[in-house]
């Protein structure tokens, strides 16, 4: 009966070392995985810089016809494969703009943010209440609010009081977080709900009529269009628009199979392609 009960525990301490060498060996895999894919993510970022070279040499018309969000074609390596693409981000709000240091921007920025919520259907009171904490007003102090900004990545929204996943997600499509606290917004690439949060007096019919008239070479031609005759635009308003993408996301994707099947790893980078060189403002291992 000894012996029985001998070999029983021997049987169950076996198993588990086993299990535990399969466990290690597996988390082993996962880090060198995800090492192999940071390098290969890091191959990509090149092709983006010449990607990007091809287009800003391109005029307007040229750059408008080209689909930079489509994936390149898969580039096999050894145990899977690797695909990148460009996502431009100029088009959307910029949520450093809420903390710029000029007074009448910063306050143009916040009305175009609280327009944004409500074509979202998002409780304005929220608005009032993040305004309040970032200024130092919800119970800090206004150095602490200071260190808050710029913001990183969107994902320091969850952060925000109030902020529940609901919201959080219906912004994501909308709302960037770029190394300025500028608004600018690539007129030739956004979208009704955007140019209509922005433009007092505008509605996204109107505002998805003017968008019918791109690309736009000059911004006088915006002015100009019929839907904006009635439109009277302050400074800031104006100031808000350009016809050229900023800012870039370049979004490697490396794909590598097993016997259980292919994992996939996504990492993206904020390009700027303005003034000399690129900068890679930040990586992100989740979708920004």
């Amino acid at each position: 009966m000894i012996a029985l009960v001998l070999v029983s525990l021997a049987s169950v301490l076996g198993l588990s070392l086993i299990e535990h060498a399969q466990n290690t060996i597996g988390r082993s895999q996962a880090m060198v995985n995800r090492a192999k894919a940071d390098q290969l993510s890091q191959g990509m970022a090149i092709l983006s810089k010449r990607t990007l070279e091809d287009i800003l040499a391109l005029d307007e018309r040229q750059k408008m016809a080209i689909n930079i969000y489509e994936w390149t074609p898969p580039y096999q390596i050894e145990g899977g494969w690797i695909q990148g693409r460009l996502i431009e981000v100029s088009h959307r709000f910029n949520l450093n703009a809420l903390f710029h240091p000029e007074a009448s921007t910063r306050a143009h920025a916040r009305t175009v943010f609280q327009n944004l919520l409500q074509s979202l259907n998002i409780d304005l009171r929220r608005s009032e209440i993040w305004f309040d904490w970032l200024a130092g007003d919800g119970g800090v102090s206004q150095s602490e609010a200071q260190q808050r900004f710029p913001l990183i990545h969107v994902s320091e929204l969850r952060e925000w009081p109030g902020m529940d996943t609901n919201t959080y997600l219906a912004l994501m499509p909308w709302v960037s977080v770029l190394p300025t606290p500028e608004l600018k917004i690539n007129i030739n690439q956004t979208t009704p709900t955007i140019l209509a949060s922005a433009v007092y007096g505008l509605d996204t019919v109107q505002a998805e009529r003017l968008l019918m008239g791109r690309p736009f070479m000059r911004l006088a031609d915006v002015w100009a269009h019929p839907v904006m005759q009635n439109i009277e635009m302050s400074s800031e308003e104006r100031a808000t628009w350009t016809l050229k993408p900023l800012h870039y996301l370049g979004q490697s994707r490396v794909t590598l199979g097993d016997e259980e099947g292919p994992v996939v790893y996504d990492t993206f980078r904020l390009i700027s392609p303005m003034g000399s060189g690129y900068d890679f403002r930040y990586v992100s291992q989740g979708t920004p």
